[in-house]
């Protein structure tokens, strides 16, 4: 039986997130590892506006999930947060397409910033929701297999679960690493090739599919509490929660410490007093 849960390898539910983590990688990657060229090339940026513009947009959506991982994990619900950023997310890639796709039939061959700067906005807000969620998704559907396998742990359980665990991160990885390969060298060659209209169709057609097989995962997901919809669910506070829960015993903590030194203080003073 142990050799067996040392063996076995990850849930569906697992495996099908690493799918979907590597699609996102060849998405983003895809986009934006081109993007200094297509600007120069095709918006008529100069040289230093387009690395200014991509180094900002970059750093925006870096800076994003700083903001979004907190709530996301603490107050949304994870799936159709999931499913809510990856529909931005799409809708800003498609928008990116269009600008491509609207410049190349422009007789003046130009394109509109704005409309530009607000698919790039699109994509951030996107991406910037959706992989924290999308990691903390993964990691509640591993926690719930190894729950599952592993009731009652024995020493050698112990060691199967942290191999377990050890697995589940090294694909995730892999799909991520995978993913991200992909994108700078077939889609740097189509773009460079076949156009930048194809170029950006493609990220957004992984985009859509990856939405797709996200949607025909429901049926083995856990999901967390609070979603409603009655299906397997996962009650555990989240790390945002036992942040709080530690700095608020830390206070507390410190507040009975400060007030215990008051009382010592008063009663030496009661018995000073009470000797004179």
């Amino acid at each position: 039986m142990d050799m067996e849960q040392k063996t076995r390898g990850l849930g569906k539910s697992c495996a099908l997130l690493i799918v979907i983590a590597g699609m996102e990688r060849y998405a983003f990657k895809g986009v934006a590892s081109n993007l200094v060229t297509y600007l120069t090339d095709v918006v008529k940026m100069s040289n230093s506006r387009a690395a200014k513009t991509v180094n900002t947009w970059a750093g925006f959506t870096s800076m994003l999930p700083l903001f979004s991982a907190p709530l996301a994990d603490a107050y949304w619900d994870r799936f159709f947060t999931i499913l809510a950023s990856s529909s931005v997310y799409f809708v800003g890639l498609v928008g990116l397409t269009w600008t491509a796709f609207a410049g190349s039939r422009s007789a003046t061959k130009t394109i509109s910033t704005y409309f530009l700067y607000s698919s790039l906005c699109l994509v951030s807000i996107g991406l910037g929701v959706l992989n924290p969620s999308l990691q903390a998704f993964g990691a509640d559907q591993l926690d719930h297999d190894l729950d599952k396998e592993f009731e009652l742990l024995s020493g050698d359980q112990k060691d199967a679960k942290a191999t377990r665990k050890t697995q589940f991160f090294q694909w995730w990885y892999f799909g991520v690493c995978a993913g991200s390969l992909m994108g700078v060298t077939v889609m740097a060659y189509i773009q460079d090739t076949f156009g930048w209209v194809l170029g950006f169709a493609i990220p957004g057609i992984a985009m859509f599919l990856l939405i797709l097989l996200f949607l025909s995962g429901c049926g083995i997901y856990v999901y967390g509490a609070g979603t409603g919809t009655g299906l397997k669910t996962k009650t555990t506070p989240t790390p945002f929660e036992k942040i709080l829960k530690f700095i608020k015993g830390r206070v507390v903590k410190k507040k009975k410490k400060q007030r215990s030194t008051y009382t010592l203080a008063d009663e030496e003073d009661l018995d000073a007093m009470e000797l004179e």
